[in-house]
């Protein structure tokens, strides 16, 4: 995408909705320009009246109207001003609004292709950029372009042949400004880069300190981000170098002007053609007027670099989705929950092929357990059922139902899922519960937390239902953290239920529990499951041996330990390591 298009997208999607807002900039920024120009128009009669013809009326009169236009010019500034962060932060809201909502519905594959840390940056960085950007493009360029117009105006009324020599310039000054841009612009990017980056690198170490401490990797994870932080400060300096590099550039191309204003109206006052009052006036309104020349360059800099930035937050919003929201479809229709795949295929967006022409059928209302080396398919097929991925071939059935053919809304309505990597937000235990049921009542909290075995010990934290269990559950034990989760999967009441490995890092006083509260939450479901542990899933009425991406084996735990050569050869090994 081009910065043409990029600043057009912007101004159409977010700028136009606040066209009251932006006429008052408009008018407001018309009259501050005009007042500046005046300004300067009236050293001209000051002179003449006051200082060569000694007038005592204009005496009064002139200073009272330069205080006048001095208020006119800072109630427009002022006015400019919060109509413009109004406007910028209502846009930057907007923004960040549709960035998480894209974020919300996007396929899994992206979050696999970019690091948190990046989406980050691009919420952190670019959007403070980019606010950056818009409150310049408001309160100076439009400013700064005004009162060029009005004291280019006044200078041309005050005399044309001088105009001329002083305006030579700003061509020169106009092309020096674009090609500090480009620089800015490439700049920018690295910079942004670097800062993504720094934000990824600083998340890993908040999520890894433990195992930093442990493996005692406390000296070179400091060394890699000493690095880090020393390549986004270079990239930073840059970019301010940059920046600063217009100053001088505008500020000798000014003196030159000037130097030929004055070498020109020195000669015409010498020839009799050019009054005092006049050319101070001229004077007055030419360095005022290449004070926004001066930034106008400037603001060119910042617009270059947050016109890259909204790129990156574009790049985000347009990233395109396969899996997504059809209403022209159906909703699925739940009978008895039967799981059929056809013949399926599936290969991951980096090449990886996890499924090979696999079918399987489980019958609804029944549990089946998916076995088998680390590798093997299990987590694919439980992330294809509520289509976190599209298929690459073959079909998956619910009922009868193809599932690339039903709202995807209604799919996932139907379908609860219970992970060894629990997801819990920094929110009370009813918050947390409540998640999976945001009409259930305080009383159908409580039954779905005494079914998953964990009204007991919530009850016995320091606000019971009302805590806060911290980020990501940190207040509570691995068992406590599962339980929860399994609270809410009950009180969602889905007809099908996916439990990937939801046991594998409990002790077995936890495990016990856990595997208590599952039994609560499966019944009468379908239930497809990841075991690690094969203890666990002997009562299961299907076990299912993935093995390369197919199903290599199938039946009940006596049947495969009897007939099997994979099950019984997993099984034996847990059983001597036990």
């Amino acid at each position: 995408m081009k910065n043409k298009e990029i600043a057009l997208r912007i101004f159409k999607t977010q700028i136009r909705k606040y066209f009251k807002e932006i006429l008052i900039i408009f008018l407001f920024v018309i009259l501050t320009a005009s007042m500046t120009a005046l300004t300067a128009w009236l050293l001209d009669p000051a002179i003449k009246k006051i200082f060569i013809e000694k007038d005592k009326t204009m005496l009064v009169i002139i200073p009272i109207a330069i205080v006048l236009t001095f208020l006119l010019k800072s109630l427009g500034i002022f006015i400019v001003r919060m109509t413009t962060i109004k406007v910028a932060f209502n846009v930057l809201k907007n923004i960040q609004v549709l960035m998480t909502s894209k974020i919300l519905v996007s396929d899994l594959s992206h979050f696999i292709e970019k690091h948190s840390g990046k989406f980050i940056s691009n919420f952190a960085n670019d959007t403070r950029i980019l606010l950056g950007t818009i409150m310049a493009f408001s309160l100076s360029l439009i400013k700064e372009s005004f009162t060029l117009i009005a004291l280019i105006g006044l200078m041309f009324y005050q005399d044309w042949q001088l105009s001329i020599v002083a305006i030579t310039m700003i061509p020169v000054a106009a092309f020096a400004s674009k090609k500090i841009g480009k620089k800015m612009q490439k700049a920018a990017s690295e910079n942004l880069d670097a800062f993504g980056n720094f934000t990824k690198f600083l998340s890993e170490i908040l999520k890894g300190t433990s195992i930093i401490q442990i493996y005692q990797r406390e000296k070179e994870e400091l060394k890699k981000f000493s690095e880090i932080i020393d390549d986004k400060l270079k990239k930073e300096k840059k970019v301010e170098q940059t920046r600063h590099r217009a100053g001088p550039v505008m500020e000798t191309i000014n003196a030159f002007a000037i130097a030929f204003v004055i070498l020109f109206a020195g000669y015409r006052s010498i020839q009799g053609e050019m009054e005092i009052g006049q050319f101070v006036s001229f004077l007055s309104a030419l360095m005022l007027a290449y004070q926004p020349v001066k930034a106008l360059a400037g603001i060119n800099l910042t617009i270059q670099e947050g016109l890259t930035a909204a790129k990156r937050i574009y790049d985000l919003i347009d990233q395109a989705n396969q899996v997504v929201q059809d209403d022209t479809l159906k909703n699925l229709r739940i009978l008895k929950g039967e799981i059929k795949f056809g013949n399926v295929n599936f290969i991951y967006p980096d090449g990886t092929e996890a499924l090979k022409n696999l079918s399987l059928n489980i019958d609804g209302k029944t549990s089946a357990a998916l076995v088998g080396l680390s590798g093997g398919g299990k987590s694919t097929i439980l992330n294809l059922i509520p289509r976190f991925y599209n298929l690459t071939d073959g079909e998956i059935l619910i009922d009868g139902q193809n599932i690339n053919e039903v709202q995807l809304n209604s799919l996932r309505k139907n379908i609860s899922l219970v992970s060894q990597d629990i997801v819990l937000f920094d929110d009370t235990v009813k918050a947390n519960i409540g998640y999976g049921n945001i009409m259930a009542t305080d009383e159908e909290i409580i039954e779905a937390a005494k079914k998953a075995a964990a009204h007991e010990f919530i009850s016995n934290l320091s606000e019971g239902y009302e805590t806060v269990i911290g980020e990501a559950g940190v207040k509570l034990s691995g068992g406590q953290k599962q339980r929860l989760s399994i609270a809410r999967a009950i009180l969602k009441n889905s007809s099908i239920i996916l439990l990937d490995e939801a046991t594998s890092a409990l002790d077995t006083e936890s495990e016990t529990q856990v595997q208590n509260a599952i039994q609560n939450l499966i019944k009468d479901k379908t239930t497809l499951i990841i075991a690690h542990r094969l203890a666990t899933i002997k009562n299961v009425n299907k076990i299912l041996v993935i093995d390369q991406g197919k199903v290599a084996e199938e039946g009940t735990h006596a049947e495969l330990i009897n007939n099997s050569i994979i099950y019984k050869k997993l099984y034996d090994q847990q059983d001597l390591n036990s």
